[in-house]
Protein backbone atom coordinates (compact mmCIF):
# COMPACT_ATOMS: atom_id res chain seq x y z
CA UNK A 1 0.00 0.00 0.00
CA UNK A 2 2.92 2.37 0.61
CA UNK A 3 3.90 1.89 -3.03
CA UNK A 4 0.45 3.01 -4.18
CA UNK A 5 0.36 5.96 -1.77
CA UNK A 6 3.59 7.29 -3.25
CA UNK A 7 2.33 7.09 -6.83
CA UNK A 8 -1.32 8.11 -6.31
CA UNK A 9 -0.89 11.58 -7.86
CA UNK A 10 0.77 10.06 -10.94
CA UNK A 11 -1.95 7.42 -11.29
CA UNK A 12 -4.66 10.05 -10.89
CA UNK A 13 -2.97 12.31 -13.45
CA UNK A 14 -2.79 9.48 -15.98
CA UNK A 15 -6.42 8.52 -15.42
CA UNK A 16 -7.58 12.11 -15.83
CA UNK A 17 -5.49 12.43 -18.99
CA UNK A 18 -7.09 9.27 -20.36
CA UNK A 19 -10.56 10.62 -19.63
CA UNK A 20 -9.71 13.83 -21.49
CA UNK A 21 -8.44 11.75 -24.42
CA UNK A 22 -11.75 9.81 -24.37
CA UNK A 23 -13.71 13.05 -24.62
CA UNK A 24 -11.69 14.05 -27.67
CA UNK A 25 -11.76 10.65 -29.39
CA UNK A 26 -14.59 8.21 -30.07
CA UNK A 27 -13.70 4.77 -28.69
CA UNK A 28 -15.35 1.68 -27.27
CA UNK A 29 -15.36 0.97 -23.54
CA UNK A 30 -12.77 -1.78 -23.95
CA UNK A 31 -10.48 0.57 -25.87
CA UNK A 32 -11.03 3.17 -23.16
CA UNK A 33 -10.01 0.77 -20.37
CA UNK A 34 -6.90 -0.20 -22.32
CA UNK A 35 -6.17 3.49 -22.79
CA UNK A 36 -6.51 4.08 -19.03
CA UNK A 37 -3.98 1.33 -18.25
CA UNK A 38 -1.48 2.66 -20.80
CA UNK A 39 -2.00 6.25 -19.61
CA UNK A 40 -1.42 5.30 -15.98
CA UNK A 41 1.80 3.46 -16.89
CA UNK A 42 3.10 6.39 -18.94
CA UNK A 43 2.15 8.92 -16.25
CA UNK A 44 3.94 6.91 -13.54
CA UNK A 45 7.04 6.87 -15.76
CA UNK A 46 6.68 10.62 -16.36
CA UNK A 47 6.22 11.33 -12.65
CA UNK A 48 9.29 9.31 -11.70
CA UNK A 49 11.32 10.98 -14.44
CA UNK A 50 10.24 14.46 -13.36
CA UNK A 51 10.89 13.86 -9.69
CA UNK A 52 14.06 11.75 -9.74
CA UNK A 53 15.76 12.58 -13.05
CA UNK A 54 14.76 16.20 -13.70
CA UNK A 55 14.66 17.07 -9.97
CA UNK A 56 11.32 18.89 -10.22
CA UNK A 57 10.17 19.66 -6.69
CA UNK A 58 6.83 21.37 -7.39
CA UNK A 59 4.14 18.67 -7.13
CA UNK A 60 1.69 20.71 -9.24
CA UNK A 61 4.08 20.70 -12.21
CA UNK A 62 4.61 16.95 -11.87
CA UNK A 63 0.84 16.38 -11.69
CA UNK A 64 0.29 18.51 -14.81
CA UNK A 65 3.03 16.63 -16.68
CA UNK A 66 1.42 13.32 -15.69
CA UNK A 67 -1.96 14.52 -16.94
CA UNK A 68 -0.51 15.66 -20.25
CA UNK A 69 1.37 12.41 -20.67
CA UNK A 70 -1.90 10.56 -20.03
CA UNK A 71 -3.64 12.48 -22.80
CA UNK A 72 -0.87 11.83 -25.31
CA UNK A 73 0.19 8.37 -24.07
CA UNK A 74 -0.56 6.59 -27.37
CA UNK A 75 1.45 9.14 -29.34
CA UNK A 76 4.32 8.94 -26.83
CA UNK A 77 4.43 5.15 -27.10
CA UNK A 78 4.33 5.32 -30.91
CA UNK A 79 7.33 7.68 -30.91
CA UNK A 80 9.27 5.52 -28.45
CA UNK A 81 8.55 2.49 -30.65
CA UNK A 82 9.97 4.30 -33.70
CA UNK A 83 13.08 5.35 -31.76
CA UNK A 84 13.66 1.77 -30.60
CA UNK A 85 13.27 0.44 -34.15
CA UNK A 86 15.79 2.97 -35.46
CA UNK A 87 18.19 2.18 -32.62
CA UNK A 88 17.88 -1.52 -33.40
CA UNK A 89 18.65 -0.97 -37.08
CA UNK A 90 21.60 1.24 -36.17
CA UNK A 91 22.98 -1.29 -33.67
CA UNK A 92 22.62 -4.14 -36.16
CA UNK A 93 24.45 -2.15 -38.85
CA UNK A 94 27.28 -1.25 -36.45
CA UNK A 95 27.63 -4.83 -35.26
CA UNK A 96 27.46 -6.20 -38.81
CA UNK A 97 24.37 -8.31 -38.19
CA UNK A 98 22.24 -8.89 -41.26
CA UNK A 99 19.15 -10.96 -42.03
CA UNK A 100 21.31 -13.71 -43.55
CA UNK A 101 23.40 -13.98 -40.36
CA UNK A 102 20.27 -14.30 -38.19
CA UNK A 103 18.97 -17.33 -40.13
Amino acid sequence: MDFLKRFNPYILGGAIGSIIHRMRTEMSWMAFFKSVIVSIFISICMGIACKDYLMVTNENIIFAACGLSGVFSKLILDEIEQILKLASVYAKSKLGISKKNEE
